[in-house]
């Protein structure tokens, strides 16, 4: 039995020391180096986690702040390459910046800020920041969120500002609300309708020609012998009658798109019937002696 019971105290303290050789993500060889245009600013820090920086850094016009780090486990001492590496700049009075840290596969890594080319992301805040790496794993290793310390832009460099809508106090000379201009909006007219005058005009052009043909039968209808026409010639009429219909109609209330593909429909079978129509009456004039 106590065999079995020093077994089980074996593997447990061989799981925990498997647990624990995991351990966490952290840094070495840590530096953080500032340099300036005339050399008078210039500074290098060493970085050793927990301990921040000794003072806060206060970077001047064309200024550069590297930070440079190895990524390692610290259970083996070993390089790592983090999924997630960034730079916090947390600014107590407004809204906080993250920007991502260069790391290459064998765990080093860097980040260069200069303020004669800043990242764009750093211009519009207040300038005044406090500094926290942050280092995560898609491994069981513990993440790292290290505390560096303080980091002032100079003004010179800041844009000013966005303003909220609603941000009070207002500028100097500027109201805090102010009257839009105004939209205006043209409707569409109405479409012009033709009057009554041009419409009784083009009706009586419409019908003319059917006044014409009315008075001439008149005249000439004693002499004429009539004799019912085939129904080629009904049909031929017919069709006709509905293509005066169909113009009237269009006159009165159609568009042109809705006349075009009735009118030329009703044209088609208008010279098929009037062919048949014609045909069948010069037969008939040749069965009584006519001319052909």
């Amino acid at each position: 039995m106590f065999t079995s019971l020093r077994g089980l105290a074996v593997l447990c303290i061989v799981a925990a020391s498997s647990v624990i050789a995991k351990g966490s993500i952290g840094i070495k060889q840590g530096k953080v180096a500032v340099t300036s245009s005339d050399g008078l600013n210039d500074a290098t820090y060493t970085l050793k986690e927990p301990t921040p920086l000794p003072s806060a850094i206060s970077l001047t016009e064309g200024s550069i702040f590297k930070l440079s780090f190895s990524v390692i486990d610290t259970a083996s001492g070993e390089g790592l390459y983090p999924q997630q590496a960034h730079l916090l700049f947390e600014d107590p009075k407004g809204s906080d910046v993250t920007l991502p840290i260069t790391v290459k596969p064998n765990g080093k890594a860097q980040i260069t800020i200069n303020t004669a080319k800043p990242p764009s992301a750093l211009l519009p805040t207040h300038g005044n920041f406090h500094l926290t790496l942050l280092l995560s794993s898609l491994s069981a290793l513990e993440p790292l969120s290290y505390p560096l310390g303080d980091l002032s832009l100079p003004p010179s460099i800041l844009k000013s500002l966005p303003r909220h809508r609603h941000d009070l106090p207002p500028r100097q000379g500027e109201p805090a609300f102010k009257p839009e201009q105004e939209i205006y909006h043209t409707f569409k007219e109405d479409p012009k309708t033709v009057g009554w005058t041009l419409s009784i005009i083009g009706t009586i052009v419409t019908l003319a020609p059917w006044t014409v043909l009315a008075g001439l039968l008149g005249k000439i209808s004693p002499s004429l012998n009539f004799q019912s026409p085939p129904t080629s010639s009904y049909i031929f009429l017919t069709v006709l009658g509905a293509i005066e219909a169909l113009i009237f109609v269009y006159w009165l209330r159609l568009k042109l798109y809705h006349l075009l593909p009735a009118f030329l429909g009703l044209s088609l079978i208008a010279t098929y019937t009037g062919i048949i129509a014609l045909r069948e009456l010069r037969v008939r004039r040749l069965k009584v002696g006519g001319a052909p």
